[in-house]
């Protein structure tokens, strides 16, 4: 299941879980609903490893700002809280499962 992330519970997410993949997005970006159906399915695959999250940018300007999003789709890989990973644009979920295994 990949989980809508705000503001509000962004950095407690974070915190709670080892392993987090989270994108950033735009409901009218085309790649952004392709790298959906991969991160669905990985998310699945994972079970409760990795938690997935999603943040739609046009409401959660903050967080883009913060994590100097410029591009959509964007992957964030957070290992123990913090980034070790970060994808630009459509990203095919074998590589953002290989990006997880190197966390």
């Amino acid at each position: 299941m990949v989980n809508e992330l705000t503001r509000e519970n962004f950095d407690k997410t974070i915190r709670e879980h080892s392993t987090v993949v989270v994108e950033f997005y735009s409901a009218t970006c085309k790649h952004c609903k392709k790298l959906e159906a991969g991160i669905t399915e990985l998310s699945e695959e994972a079970g409760n490893d990795v938690y997935f999250g999603k943040v739609l940018i046009p409401d959660e300007l903050s967080l883009a700002d913060e994590y100097e999003i410029s591009s959509v789709p964007t992957l964030l890989y957070f290992k123990d809280g913090e980034i070790r990973e970060k994808s630009v644009g459509f990203t095919h979920k074998l590589i953002i499962a290989e990006n997880i295994k190197k966390l």
